[in-house]
């Protein structure tokens, strides 16, 4: 290059100066922005690497519920091998029981039926007894009717039997003056001459 095509510094300084200026104005809101993004991603990967940390926390955790949740479904399947067990036994006890029912059902309207002819005649039977006791009652009047006409009969025969004796006991007193008037008539009567 030449004298003449090469700038002179004092020539180029002011513009020199502003643009340097510029760039490091660029340069401190770059390195500002920069640094902006530097500390989010900072905070960011902070973040994640926290989140990280929970998340294998939480895994450790899920890992651990997933363990006690198979060791509870394997207990569980047990419990439900055993309760399977014990529904067959059960149905079992079921049917013995339904057809135990049905037996006692038989049993039932055998005795319902009994039980109502055993009615029957208990009603025949009351109602004969109070037929029974309407032909005791009418017996029993009867009864105390001819026992008073007993006592009657006794009294009326008491009064004849006291009659009687009054009678007798006047014909022996006829009795006794009839012979004391044969025994005066024979006495008065001529004695026959031999």
């Amino acid at each position: 290059m030449t004298d003449a095509t090469v700038p002179t510094p004092q020539k180029k300084t002011p513009a020199a100066a502003i643009v340097i200026g510029l760039l490091a104005i660029a340069i401190v809101v770059v390195a500002a922005t920069l640094g902006t993004k530097v500390r989010n991603l900072n905070d960011r990967a902070t973040k994640n690497q926290t989140d990280l940390t929970q998340a294998q926390d939480q895994t450790a955790q899920l890992q651990t519920q997933l363990n006690e949740a198979k060791a509870g479904s394997a207990k569980l399947q047990a419990q439900l091998d055993e309760t399977t067990a014990g529904g067959v036994k059960l149905q079992k006890q079921l049917d013995e029981s339904k057809a135990g029912s049905a037996k006692l059902k038989a049993q039932l309207t055998e005795a319902t039926a009994a039980c109502a002819k055993l009615q029957a005649q208990c009603d025949e039977t009351m109602a004969g007894s109070a037929k029974l006791l309407a032909q005791t009652n009418d017996a029993k009047a009867a009864c105390a009717k001819l026992q008073a006409q007993c006592d009657d009969a006794k009294a009326g025969s008491a009064k004849l039997q006291a009659q009687l004796k009054d009678a007798n006991a006047h014909a022996a007193d006829l009795q006794a003056k009839l012979d004391q008037a044969a025994g005066d008539n024979a006495k008065l009567q001529p004695k026959a001459k031999k």
